[in-house]
């Protein structure tokens, strides 16, 4: 075949915020009613405190078309199309498409100033929407059920059940816990063996971080360069609480760091940690039931979702991670994403890599993570996928 197979490992879909009330159950809608204004309006608000209200009009407007196949499943599939991609991830949608779901069941899911009722109840509107979502196009949809995993994990259990009789192929957690119990604590594993025993993937997106004080200079600053900190504290509770011991088929992805390198820098942070350094001994032996280096567990157990701004990654960060690991991410439909130009993104950021390793970056590696059918996803490729000389042509 002369081109190549692409599985997008970073997409977002999410439907205008007043269509999610038929979705909801019954007897919250007309809460729903009440704080619909209250949410747009936070969200505007949101934009302003992020200094991107005057960047997203302007976004909206040169997008057009495109971004309603956050919810349009016939327009989405032009824009794959367009873009040579034959499958994708599909997240929540966020600030900038005004997707999110409600009552704090988004992107950023955290349990600070929620009511637990109300955002299982958001959470379980959007996996509703979600499910309907792939089934219009179940080759090309790798769905993602929310779950707001530290209220009541009886509930978490009852709806990755339901996800995987959906044909959901994957569960995003929080990344913020907030006082909540973390995902190093025992009340888990029950989440934890259903999900591997299933065959799901857990999801954790980039996004979240605590608030900050939006009147000091600055902050839009410190937040870009931590929070990916605060999406790795996952892997660091996973590990050192010995979730991979325990669950040794458990597969977890991490997507949109916003750069490659953050992964093998935290990859040598905690084998050295787990060394027993001079520095960390008086702390005690956190490492004694540990049966491998973090390292070798983020090898077996992790993968890496690259997108935004994997231009600027370097092909030997690739390779420190393990090149097995990482898959490319178009990102869409959010402006630091790859669309309307993901082709020549693609070409640029991984014409240097040989063949084979390119082709499990663009789509091989996620499909062996979410186990799918390689036969009628080839076939599709075939026909939209991006040719291998666009790749020879940016390498050369």
């Amino acid at each position: 075949m002369d081109r190549y197979l692409v599985i997008s490992s970073d997409g977002h879909a999410g439907l205008p915020p007043e269509r999610y009330r038929d979705y909801l159950e019954p007897k919250y809608r007309s809460i729903f009613d009440e704080h619909l204004a209250q949410a747009i309006r936070e969200r505007e608000e949101a934009e302003k405190f992020m200094l991107i209200s005057e960047f997203n009009t302007r976004w909206r407007a040169e997008a057009g078309e495109g971004l309603r196949g956050a919810w349009d499943p016939d327009i989405r599939n032009k824009v794959l199309d367009r873009d040579g991609v034959v499958a994708e991830v599909l997240f929540p949608d966020g600030i900038t498409e005004r997707n999110s779901p409600p009552f704090g069941a988004d992107l950023g899911m955290r349990p600070a100033g929620a009511d637990p009722e109300l955002q299982w109840a958001g959470a379980r509107a959007h996996n509703r929407w979600m499910a309907e979502f792939c089934a219009h196009s179940p080759l090309r949809r790798i769905g993602v059920a929310l779950v707001p995993a530290f209220w009541d994990v009886e509930d978490n259990l009852r709806e990755i059940r339901w996800a995987r009789r959906n044909g959901l192929k994957s569960v995003m957690l929080p990344v913020l816990v907030e006082g909540q119990a973390s995902y190093n604590h025992p009340r888990y594993d029950p989440m934890w063996e259903l999900i591997q025993d299933l065959g799901l993937v857990v999801n954790f997106h980039s996004g979240a971080a605590p608030d900050y004080d939006k009147e000091t200079p600055g902050w839009v600053g410190v937040y870009v360069c931590e929070y990916q900190f605060w999406m790795t504290r996952p892997l660091f509770a996973m590990v050192f609480g010995g979730v991979f011991d325990r669950f040794p088929r458990l597969k977890v992805s991490f997507t949109e760091a916003g750069g490659d390198f953050w992964w093998h820098w935290m990859m040598q942070l905690m084998d050295f940690r787990a060394a027993v350094k001079k520095g960390s001994a008086k702390m005690g032996d956190h490492s004694r039931n540990l049966s491998m280096k973090p390292s070798e567990f983020f090898r077996r157990n992790v993968w890496v979702g690259s997108s935004a701004q994997m231009e600027d990654a370097r092909m030997e960060d690739y390779y420190k991670i393990g090149v097995d690991r990482i898959m490319w991410g178009t990102d869409y439909p959010h402006p630091e994403g790859s669309w309307p130009d993901t082709p020549r993104q693609m070409a640029g950021s991984l014409g240097g890599l040989p063949e084979p390793e390119l082709a499990a970056v663009l789509g091989l590696n996620a499909a062996k993570l979410y186990d799918l059918d390689l036969a009628p996803l080839n076939a599709l490729a075939a026909k939209i996928g991006p040719q291998t000389s666009l790749f020879n042509r940016q390498a050369a």
